[in-house]
């Protein structure tokens, strides 16, 4: 059975990448391992907030696979690529990190991405939970990494940018081919005066609602590059009910929103 596949997308600067790293790590400490987690936007930063080693990306692979594909060779490409991409995985206690790495140059990787998305499927069966962090839009994810999301979190500071950012993310995700059963609005760095002032009419169709609030160590450890992991930290029971709302996927359609307690 395939894991659980957890999707972060949202407004650059919004938290996302902080918010991936914290549940990777709030799913470990719960029992819910390994976990993958997948480092899909090309400003690949999820290793520095989890503290974790990166023995390459796949974009180093592309123009070596490439190469080998416009030739005939005596192992099939497909063994080749499972191969090289095994060896990209980074191994942690509890959790294995993979980094996409830049999208794709100017040649065309058609067939490449085929083994990619095959390879990636095979990943996922090996998983309880995986855990996407993407660039901001879902392009990237739907051409190279998975094609069926259980939870899209959208993330989004308390700000109107960030907002109707995550609301053009989510109309894009309709219109892509690809499947969302569940997407929660996970509203990061908020004050209660912020959480009180949000209009409900702002946010995008959605199953909960988390509020994360603003933290000055996370945003002192995220500005020096520190690694987050207190399992002490006063955001934790925000992280909890992150990870309960992202594992909740017996709900109802996200064209039919349900307010949720948040945090």
């Amino acid at each position: 059975m395939a894991g659980t596949l957890i999707a972060f997308s949202g407004k650059g600067g919004s938290g996302k990448t902080t918010l991936a790293a914290m549940l990777v790590r709030e799913l470990v400490r719960t029992g819910a391992k390994p976990v993958l987690a997948i480092d899909a936007d090309p400003n690949a930063t999820l290793a520095m907030a989890l503290g974790a080693s990166c023995p390459g990306t796949i974009a180093d692979l592309r123009d070596e696979m490439f190469a080998v594909a416009q030739e005939p060779s005596a192992i099939p490409k497909d063994r080749l690529m499972d191969q090289w991409l095994a060896e990209l995985l980074g191994e942690e206690i509890g959790y294995d990190l993979l980094t996409m790495g830049h999208p794709e140059g100017p040649r065309c990787y058609c067939y490449i991405n085929g083994l990619l998305r095959r390879y990636l499927r095979l990943l996922r069966d090996n998983y309880p939970v995986v855990v996407v962090d993407c660039e901001a839009g879902m392009e990237y994810l739907s051409r190279l990494t998975v094609e069926n999301v259980d939870t899209l979190v959208l993330t989004t500071e308390p700000t109107a940018v960030g907002l109707t950012t995550v609301r053009r993310i989510a109309a894009l995700a309709d219109a892509l081919p690809i499947q969302v059963h569940r997407r929660v609005v996970a509203i990061n760095k908020v004050s209660d005066a912020d959480a009180a002032a949000i209009d409900p009419s702002a946010l995008p169709p959605a199953q909960a609602v988390v509020h994360i609030p603003f933290d000055e160590d996370i945003a002192r450890c995220w500005a020096q590059g520190d690694p987050i992991d207190d399992p002490d930290h006063p955001l934790r029971p925000a992280i909890v009910e992150l990870a309960h709302q992202c594992l909740s996927l017996n709900s109802q359609s996200t064209d039919q929103p349900q307010e949720e307690p948040t945090i």
